[in-house]
């Protein structure tokens, strides 16, 4: 008996100590990690409860996904991390998922969320497999972006583009958030690719790392966007000279 109520009382600090470590290397309450098998360093957690924090202002709120939702997707979020190697993933200074139902960000629908200082990425897993999938590598690249901002120049990648187009001031001053790839659009590979700069690129990365037939035709007859996907693959390569893309 007494072996029984040492056990448990063990199990019990454990679970809070592990809870209170969580929170304070992420700064995110009601979260417990989950066994999501991949081939890298990257630790998953869903939310447990709901939570609102701060990337800004308190401004991102996340509901509990099933534990259901999250077994349907574990397969897809093991093989989008697969692309990540170890190595890689250090020199980004990326560690932590957290898997959401229904994410806001700023009271507005979101896909993702990055936080590069908080070494993590947090997504909605309540969406198709494909948004999901690019969800993941599009929110990859901002933590990309954020720690090597030197190698991804905003202005010259401004000249990729046809001189009188302008990007928004911000991704949320726009009604244009949509995923699909665009067949007619000269040097944009989706309508959210069009809003700011920063998901512009991301955008171009999470295309290069899922399989798509329909890039490769769109490449063949857009320069702008030749020259989109080039400038990516070079300075992701001088990141990683082994880094590997889709396509």
């Amino acid at each position: 008996m007494k072996l029984i109520k040492i056990l448990t009382i063990v199990l019990f600090f454990s679970s809070n100590v592990l809870a209170d470590t969580i929170n304070y290397l992420l700064k995110i309450p009601n979260l417990e990690i989950i066994d999501v098998e991949n081939n890298n360093r990257i630790k998953t957690f869903k939310a447990k409860k709901y939570f609102k924090v701060g990337i800004k202002d308190n401004n991102v709120e996340c509901y509990s996904p099933s534990n259901q939702l999250v077994k349907e997707k574990q397969k897809l979020i093991k093989e989008s991390l697969d692309l990540y190697t170890n190595e890689f993933l250090t020199k980004i200074n990326l560690r932590f998922i957290v898997l959401c139902k229904d994410l806001e960000v700023a009271s507005i629908p979101a896909l993702g969320v990055p936080n590069h200082p908080l070494k993590t990425i947090i997504v909605n897993i309540n969406t198709g497999d494909y948004k999901l999938s690019r969800t993941i590598h599009h929110e990859i690249f901002h933590i990309i972006n954020d720690q090597y901002r030197e190698l991804f120049d905003y202005e010259k990648w401004k000249k990729f583009n046809s001189e009188n187009f302008k990007y928004q001031s911000c991704s949320t001053c726009t009604d244009k958030f949509g995923m699909k790839l665009l067949r007619e659009k000269k040097g944009f590979l989706s309508e959210y690719s069009q809003s700011t700069v920063g998901e512009d690129m991301a955008e171009t990365f999470s295309f290069l790392m899922i399989k798509n037939s329909g890039l490769k035709k769109k490449l063949q007859n857009d320069d702008n966007l030749k020259k989109k996907v080039n400038f990516i693959k070079l300075n992701i390569q001088l990141i990683d000279k082994n880094f590997k893309f889709k396509l």
